[in-house]
C-alpha cells in the first residue's frame, strides 16, 4: 500500500505561495534597481548641469538654476522612491522567508507522517509474520503428534 499524505494539497499551495513570494520579491528588487538608476542619471545630469553653469558664467544662470531646482526636487522625490522601494524588497524579502518556513513545516510533517506510516505497515508486517510462524509450528507439531 502506498502512502499517500492528506495534506498535500496544502503541500502545492504552500509551494505555490512561496514561487508567488520569490516572483514578488524579484520585482521588488527589479523596481528598486530601476529607481536607483534613475536617481543615478538624475544626479549625473544635475552636476552636469551645475559644471555646465559654472563655465558658461553668469549670462543664463536664471535658466540653469530653475533647471537645477527641478533636478534637486526630482533627486529629493526619487530618494523617497529608493527609501519606498527598499521598503517594499525588505517586505518581499520576508514574505518569502515565512513562506518557505511554513513550506519547510509541512514538508517535516509530510515526512513525520510518512515514516509513522513505514513504520505501522512494518509493524502488521511483522505481526502477520508472527502468525504465519505459529500457524506453521502449530501445524508441524499437529502433523508430528498424528504421524
Amino acid at each position: 500500500m502506498v502512502f499517500k499524505y492528506r495534506l498535500e494539497k496544502v503541500l502545492k499551495i504552500r509551494e505555490e505561495e512561496l514561487d508567488e513570494a520569490i516572483l514578488e520579491m524579484k520585482k521588488a528588487e527589479d523596481h528598486l534597481r530601476k529607481v536607483s538608476y534613475e536617481l543615478s542619471t538624475t544626479t549625473e545630469n544635475r552636476n552636469d548641469l551645475h559644471a555646465e553653469l559654472i563655465r558658461e558664467g553668469i549670462s543664463r544662470a536664471t535658466l540653469y538654476v530653475r533647471r537645477i531646482k527641478q533636478l534637486n526636487d526630482k533627486i529629493v522625490q526619487l530618494e523617497k522612491d529608493v527609501q519606498a522601494a527598499q521598503g517594499q524588497l525588505i517586505k518581499a524579502k520576508e514574505e518569502v522567508k515565512e513562506a518557505k518556513m511554513k513550506l519547510e513545516a509541512l514538508k517535516r510533517h509530510k515526512q513525520k507522517k510518512e515514516k509513522d506510516y513505514t513504520e505501522e505497515q512494518s509493524r502488521l508486517e511483522r505481526i502477520r509474520l508472527d502468525e504465519i510462524g505459529i500457524l506453521n509450528h502449530t501445524r508441524e507439531l499437529l502433523e508430528s503428534r498424528e504421524g
